[in-house]
């Protein structure tokens, strides 16, 4: 995927990587991406840019943050949680720990 981004961008162009992507995606075309003087954004998400109105719309009741969610579990479930999200499994989109969900 990434050697189809370097290729398929004009010369000083921009790649965006974003989302979570799989363990075994190791290689990058850095030759191709520094040639084509091309600038490379990456990350899952500007959250800090994003959280303030998410927090309005919320707060407004124009948007409910349950309706995303697709489990809640205690602490104790993080590690399975996060398991599941790794190995994509179905279903699994929002998790909520809740330490008071005991």
């Amino acid at each position: 995927m990434l050697r189809w981004a370097a290729d398929a961008v004009a010369k000083a162009g921009t790649i965006a990587i974003i989302g979570v992507y799989p363990p075994d995606a190791e290689h990058f075309p850095i030759g191709t991406v520094m040639n084509k003087n091309l600038t490379v954004q990456a990350g899952n998400c500007n959250h800090r840019r994003y959280v303030p109105e998410l927090v309005e719309l919320v707060r407004a009741g124009v948007v409910s943050p349950s309706q995303l969610l697709t489990h809640v579990d205690d602490l104790t479930g993080a590690i399975d949680a996060y398991d599941a999200f790794d190995e994509r499994q179905d279903g699994w989109h929002k998790v909520a720990l809740d330490p008071a969900n005991v």
